[in-house]
């Protein structure tokens, strides 16, 4: 499971090679590793445990990139596949709704009456878990599809 990718696919202008060094270069600049390629598809880690929602591309653990040839159906455009993994923020949200929906009132209620007791509020957690969660894929797509849009224009102010 924590191997597992969720895939977006993007569609760009230039050539294949370009926008994969391009996009290499920017991951490498922002602190990622590759770790390798298969089959024309690039890996790369995120080696730090930290992360910082002001910079959402923290968030993910381990990112695949596959630049494939020219797409019949978008007018000759570069297909881009991006696959990121989620694991270090799926276990800090785990962790933190854990620690503090459930942990944290069990800990105080035995503290005041003698028995740990968990209030029904805190089952509330569970769901702002999810949307943090999936509040955090959003933006790490948003900001890699901005990136993307960016090599574009480079792409094309080079070409003039």
């Amino acid at each position: 499971m924590s191997d597992s990718y969720v895939y977006r696919t993007y569609h760009t202008k230039g050539t294949t090679n370009s926008v994969r060094e391009k996009f290499t270069a920017s991951l490498l600049s922002n602190g990622y590793q590759q770790t390798g390629n298969e089959n024309n598809v690039y890996f790369f880690r995120y080696p730090s445990f930290l992360f910082s929602s002001k910079r959402p591309l923290t968030c993910v653990s381990r990112l695949s990139l596959e630049v494939t040839g020219n797409d019949e159906k978008n007018s000759g455009r570069i297909q881009v596949k991006i696959g990121a993994n989620f694991t270090k923020i799926r276990y800090f949200t785990i962790w933190l709704i854990t620690g503090g929906c459930f942990i944290l009132p069990a800990v105080l209620e035995y503290i005041q009456s003698g028995l740990p007791d968990i209030p029904p509020v805190a089952y509330f957690g569970i769901p702002v878990g999810f949307m943090i969660h999936y509040h955090v894929r959003w933006r790490v797509f948003n900001t890699l599809r901005r990136l993307i849009v960016n090599i574009e224009e480079k792409s094309c102010q080079e070409k003039k």
